[in-house]
């Protein structure tokens, strides 16, 4: 069963959420509030970023 690209970016940025937000903060609220940032940050720039290539095209110029 293949994973899609959306679950890996989840992971992604779940695991990094996790890394900065205990490696940066002592405090259990301020590490939530780093995760969130980081978290939300990755997955929301990441599906801008995916609205904004879809709309260029792919391929050389007059290709089907």
């Amino acid at each position: 069963m293949p994973i899609s690209h959306f679950l890996l970016m989840l992971l992604f940025a779940f695991g990094l959420g996790v890394f900065f937000s205990v490696l940066s903060q002592r405090d259990l609220k301020q590490q939530l509030r780093v995760f969130l940032q980081v978290f939300l940050g990755l997955v929301l720039g990441g599906l801008v970023l995916a609205w904004i290539m879809y709309a260029i095209p792919s391929g050389p110029p007059g290709s089907p």
